[in-house]
């Protein structure tokens, strides 16, 4: 196995903990209601992959699929392995592996922060920011169109 090693799980999984961990302390800390807050409608029919350094959770990637769209959701790596390339690994597998079901769209809300991080993999700003139902916290609806090869 390579330092970083990219894995699908499903929330069976005994990594599934410690990727909910990951999103927690960084999306919902101090919030009492965190893990409503994550397991949400999509969290159990997700697939979710993590990135593991030496068999430990340092990234997450959750994703939820249908017919002609996928979702990503808390997109999460940890805070002392971000800048890394991590995030970036992340994103490029579940952009192949909605590539490979046949989407044709992929959809995101994300942070003011993370915006730039998005548009480098091409991803395009919809509508206007607004606070997350969740937490508060200002976002961007975001999306990519996937061209069929």
């Amino acid at each position: 196995m390579t330092r970083f090693d990219l894995k699908y799980i499903t929330t069976k999984s005994h990594f599934y903990k410690e990727a909910v961990a990951i999103r927690e302390e960084l999306f919902f800390k101090n919030m009492e209601n965190s893990l409503d807050l994550i397991n949400d409608d999509l969290e159990s029919n997700g697939i979710h992959l993590v990135c593991l350094d030496y068999k430990k959770v340092i990234g997450t990637g959750p994703l939820n699929i249908n017919e002609i769209m996928s979702v990503i959701s808390q997109m999460a790596i940890k805070p002392t392995y971000q800048k890394q390339g991590i995030g970036a690994q992340i994103l490029n597998e579940l952009l192949k592996y909605s590539k490979e079901k046949g989407v044709s769209k992929i959809k995101l809300s994300t942070r003011e922060t993370a915006i730039n991080f998005y548009e480098r993999f091409n991803f395009e700003v919809c509508g206007n920011k607004y606070p997350s139902n969740k937490t508060g916290i200002i976002h961007q609806q975001m999306e990519l169109k996937i061209e069929k090869v």
